[in-house]
């Protein structure tokens, strides 16, 4: 069950390293100018605008293409043996950065540019610390934006539900590269914790081994609507 195992080791590692060291600041004041009190990438166009917006516009065009494909497979017979699929794209895609948009809901750690050796004015806590009373919620944890970019690792779990391993692994690759890469554009910003962009793809893996144990396994494994060359296969290992 390396999809589950794997995960909460990488979990544990990550709750270690922020109880048992000060990894989180230390790689944020490489990006910090402490002689103009803030963070110089900020305001960058490429970070803010071509990273943080039109990345975002990319994904939910995938997103809305797959609601599409979805919506049609009930319409025109040769989409419908890819109706499950396209459900779970569907879904994965939009409740993968739901669940991370949730999670800063009801965080209370704050980013960095919020914290005062950093700028801000509201004092550092790990993650069990509890920030002063008069402190309000930061609301900045999990990093949201990178969740856009692991949202593609949906693509991954349709591939190998085909059968399709060297694709599967680009998927896989591609999704967790584009997660980390944006998340670490948000970092340089200012705008999170190196830990946040971890938890972040962490939270939207969980999300989709629970979108997939629902929509592949606990329904009809494989389907006789599906044809032998996209017939749904088992994970080797999941």
């Amino acid at each position: 069950m390396r999809w589950i195992t794997i995960p909460l080791i990488l979990a544990t590692l990550l709750l270690a390293v922020d109880l048992t060291t000060d990894l989180d600041r230390t790689l944020t004041r490489y990006v910090y100018d402490a002689h103009s009190a803030g963070f110089p990438l900020r305001t960058s166009y490429w970070l803010d605008v071509v990273m943080h917006h039109w990345t975002k516009y990319a994904v939910i065009t995938l997103g809305c293409i797959a609601v599409a494909g979805l919506l049609l497979s009930f319409a025109l017979p040769a989409l419908r043996p890819w109706r499950r699929i396209l459900l779970f794209l569907a879904l994965a895609i939009a409740l993968a950065p739901l669940s991370v948009t949730a999670g800063k809901a009801a965080s209370a750690r704050h980013c960095p540019w919020d914290i005062d050796e950093f700028g801000g004015l509201v004092p550092y806590a790990r993650m069990f610390e509890p920030t002063p009373p008069s402190v309000k919620p930061g609301h900045c944890f999990p990093a949201g934006h990178a969740s856009t970019g692991f949202a593609l690792m949906a693509f991954y779990f349709a591939a190998h539900v085909l059968g399709m391993r060297r694709a599967a692994s680009a998927a896989l690759a591609t999704g967790i590269a584009a997660g980390l890469i944006l998340g670490a554009g948000r970092v340089l910003q200012g705008a999170h914790f190196a830990s946040h962009v971890a938890w972040s793809g962490l939270l939207c893996w969980a999300v989709m081994v629970v979108l997939y144990a629902l929509i592949f396994r606990v329904a009809d494994r494989r389907p006789s609507a599906v044809p032998a060359a996209v017939r749904l296969g088992q994970p080797e290992s999941a």
